[in-house]
């Protein structure tokens, strides 16, 4: 089929690609499907949902922050299953598993923004950093979107 010269030439070729096809990929530390839910009150905190999917190690995720908004913090809601109560506590920092997923979501992990200013606004996005314990630094453009009473959204839950 080829000749006996052309067969070391062609192995040099391949053998990159062979290597790397037995390569497993390494997951990557991300963040995506950000977006925020506005408060249609000025002074009510907005909701900011998001998914994390962990790295090749295990990190920390610090508070997020953004230089178009006052303040962030992340949140937790629950209900307590004895008294029917929906209550929710602030997050000071969350351990995302290698590998794993982590997701912030209506009725439970979430973000509220306060004061998220007019250029945002406008613009309907806003940048939202998320750091972790590694030092990765991860910018993400987030859509704004308004919160519509029919859906049954209200302000940070």
């Amino acid at each position: 089929m080829f000749p006996r010269r052309s067969i070391p030439i062609l192995l040099m070729a391949l053998s990159p690609a062979l290597l790397l096809s037995g390569c497993g990929r390494d997951p990557v530390l991300r963040v995506n499907e950000a977006v925020v839910k506005l408060s249609p009150v000025d002074s009510n905190p907005s909701a900011m949902y998001f998914t994390v999917h962990g790295g090749p190690r295990d990190v920390t995720l610090i508070p997020i922050s953004s230089r178009s908004a006052i303040r962030t913090e992340m949140h937790e809601s629950s209900v307590d299953p004895k008294s029917g109560m929906a209550t929710m506590s602030k997050i000071d920092r969350i351990e995302v598993p290698a590998g794993g997923k982590i997701e912030f979501r209506k009725g439970g992990k979430h973000a509220m923004l306060w004061g998220i200013n007019m250029p945002a606004r406008r613009l309907e996005k806003i940048d939202v950093e998320f750091l972790f314990s590694n030092n990765d630094r991860i910018l993400v453009e987030t859509p704004i979107q308004k919160m519509t009473s029919e859906s049954g959204e209200h302000s940070g839950h």
